[in-house]
């Protein structure tokens, strides 16, 4: 996962690589001409205050990007909101204000993550909708990812319910599902909590910032690696294979 993609600015000529999530094999450009911008009203008002700043003013943009990749050529419709930033120009060694663009919507919208193939369905569908939110609504976005555990759970198979004294079975609660898998499994047991954690403050309208929105998709990212692709039981088996065959006689 490489985070910066997801914070940096689109300019006139210029949008972040995102890997295309229709064929998984081009990387998203800006179609040339295409970038459309007004100044919002309260910016247009808040030039006429007497201490008025540059950094003051806002726009609202849209754009058109598109594939590289020649046989699939997807367009994305990207939108959002932009400004100006005090930027130092080779040119006479002087500052200037230039325009930047931050996205908070894209159709397609691209994978923030890799999402292992033989994942749920369920969970690729709360996984993309998660990504949707992304710039937009962290809350939202929390709250998405911790839908999805759930849904992970089902796909690992463990309980939904389990058997009371009393002999009649009740509900359990997702803390109480991943309590459970951690009893197989403490070091991933403890990464899908912290995930829990994060989405309860997202489901509660708790304070979510992006950079905690990172956080989980980066640790979400290799969790579903180690709990589908299994990379570090792989990794073992290989370094024992070749061990054997080369190690000391």
């Amino acid at each position: 996962m490489d985070r910066t993609l997801w914070t940096r600015s689109i300019s006139q000529h210029y949008c972040p690589p995102w890997k295309c999530p229709v064929c998984t094999k081009g990387m998203i450009a800006l179609v040339p001409k295409s970038l459309d911008y007004e100044e919002t009203a309260q910016s247009r008002r808040s030039r006429t205050h007497p201490d008025f700043d540059p950094e003051w003013v806002t726009f609202s943009f849209i754009t058109w990007g598109k594939c590289s990749n020649h046989s699939c050529h997807q367009k994305f419709a990207i939108a959002g909101k932009g400004g100006v930033s005090p930027e130092y120009t080779s040119e006479g060694g002087d500052w200037d204000y230039v325009e930047y663009f931050m996205p908070k919507y894209c159709h397609p919208m691209p994978n923030i993550i890799e999402v292992p193939n033989s994942c749920s369905d369920e969970v690729k569908r709360l996984l993309a909708e998660s990504f949707s939110l992304f710039w937009s609504n962290q809350s939202a976005c929390a709250g998405r990812i911790r839908v999805s555990l759930e849904c992970l759970m089902n796909y690992l198979g463990v309980p939904r319910k389990r058997k009371s004294k009393n002999g009649k079975y009740y509900e359990l609660t997702l803390h109480a599902r991943i309590d459970a898998y951690a009893q197989k499994d403490q070091k991933i047991g403890s990464q899908l909590m912290a995930l829990k954690w994060l989405g309860n403050t997202g489901s509660h309208d708790g304070e979510v910032s992006r950079t905690d929105i990172l956080d989980a998709f980066e640790i979400l990212e290799h969790t579903l690696e180690e709990l589908i692709n299994k990379r570090s039981a792989r990794v073992s088996v290989l370094a024992k294979k070749l061990a054997r065959k080369h190690g000391k006689k």
